[in-house]
Parts: C-alpha cells; sequence; structure tokens
C-alpha cells in the first residue's frame, strides 16, 4: 500500500524523517517531488490518480444557485 514518507537527501542517500515498518531488503520506488513543480503537472498527475472522480457522480451540481451567492 502506498504511504508517503519525508526523507532528506544527504551524500548520496536519502535519510527517512520517521521510522519505516518495512523489512530489510524491502524495494521501494520512489517518486521525487521539486517545490517547483508546475501546477499544470500537478493538476495532470492528479486527474490520473482519479482526484476528480467526484465530479463525474450525478450528485455532484456544483454550479447551481444553491451553491451560495454570486460574487458582484
Amino acid at each position: 500500500m502506498p504511504s508517503r514518507i519525508q526523507a532528506i537527501y544527504e551524500n548520496g542517500v536519502l535519510k527517512p524523517l520517521q521510522k519505516l515498518a518495512l523489512p530489510d531488503q524491502q524495494r521501494v520506488e520512489i517518486f521525487v517531488l521539486a517545490d517547483d513543480i508546475p501546477s499544470s503537472l500537478i493538476a495532470e498527475i492528479a486527474e490520473q490518480a482519479g482526484s476528480y472522480n467526484f465530479l463525474n457522480h450525478s450528485d455532484e451540481d456544483i454550479y447551481t444557485i444553491e451553491d451560495g451567492e454570486g460574487i458582484d
């Protein structure tokens, strides 16, 4: 199961900031996210991950008068 781990890169080694519940020799896959990721890439990754799927639900009507008053 995926989990989010924060680490520091130092002298060629990634050092986790917390203890990991992994057995020795466990293979993992690491995605490095820089602070300057373009928002378009973040949106694309979110879409691929299904983050916007709730918008396709028939009960999800986010653009109605019931959502609140318009801004003049």
